[in-house]
């Protein structure tokens, strides 16, 4: 086999598993809407995390990857981990109240967000192309909370989660320069269980044995797809592997209307355009920057 043909195999195994990863990422998040339906949205993510942190175990076999008992800059660790519950709790409610596909929409404005928290916490420049980017992409987030009726309570949630989830991006690439992923997953998901174990006190509520299947398929399916897109991005270009999780809003879409019959409207269809559209501009972008440093 050549190295020309190995490439291209890694290329294509690279966007298969990034188009499953999309696809677990979807149907976690139709779990978890599903759940919260009727049962406390803390009490949802606690159980997430009990369950996840035993797959992440699990997968360990897997990966290769250990988690070190020791890391270098704890502080940071713990700031992260606290951001990232704050947006996981944010993400739950705007998503119990917001159609799937416009909530993950939504959501995936953070890369407009990174960037823009690029300069401030990682000290980079952001061009006059990419600046545009963000404007496109803003719009479109006005358009998908349909200007005629103003932006909602659920929909500011959301926005407020893409932003959290891209603090804590910025806060991943600087732990990441001497930690690995299933570290950082690891304390994260134990910092939730400790954190969110306290108002189980107050919000937790008798459930029935598939609601504990459903919380553990939410668990299993979330922690396959962080481990699929973390994979991908290690056996292909990340400018190739980056639109393709873009798919998530696809399989989104699709779960939104099998289970509830949701039809995005026009503001929606066009708003998902531009933030997904500039989104991937602007990792396009950040490709070809680092390839020139």
């Amino acid at each position: 086999m050549t190295a020309k043909s190995i490439r291209v195999d890694r290329a294509s195994l690279g966007i298969s598993i990034t188009v499953i990863g999309g696809l677990c990422f979807a149907i976690q998040d139709a779990g978890i809407k599903w759940l919260t339906a009727e049962v406390a949205v803390l009490q949802v993510l606690f159980l997430r995390s009990l369950f996840g942190i035993v797959f992440l175990g699990a997968s360990t076999l897997f990966s290769g990857e250990r988690i070190s008992l020791k890391v270098d800059r704890p502080w940071l660790l713990a700031a992260r981990t606290a951001i990232n519950i704050l947006c996981w709790v944010l993400f739950f409610y705007g998503l119990k109240y917001l159609p799937l596909a416009t909530a993950v929409a939504l959501f995936f404005s953070f890369p407009l967000f990174l960037t823009i928290l690029s300069v401030p916490m990682l000290g980079e420049t952001v061009g006059i192309r990419r600046i545009l980017a963000i404007i496109v992409g803003f719009i479109g987030v006005l358009l998908i909370t349909n200007p005629a009726t103003g932006l909602s309570i659920p929909a500011l949630l959301m926005l407020g989660a893409a932003f959290g989830w891209a603090i804590a991006a910025s806060l991943t690439r600087i732990l990441g320069e001497k930690e690995n992923t299933t570290t950082l997953l690891f304390y994260t998901l134990l910092g939730f269980i400790v954190i969110l174990l306290i108002p189980q006190y107050w919000v937790w509520g008798a459930l029935e044995l598939d609601d504990y299947l459903l919380v553990t398929g939410v668990a299993f399916f979330g922690v396959i797809a962080q481990f699929a897109v973390t994979k991908a991005y290690t056996i292909a270009s990340p400018s190739l592997i980056a639109p393709f999780e873009y798919t998530a809003l696809i399989w989104s879409a699709l779960l939104g209307y099998l289970l509830w019959n949701d039809i995005p409207d026009a503001y929606a269809i066009s708003g998902a355009v531009l933030i997904l559209g500039s989104g991937i501009y602007i990792i396009h972008r950040e490709t070809l920057k680092r390839a020139d440093d």
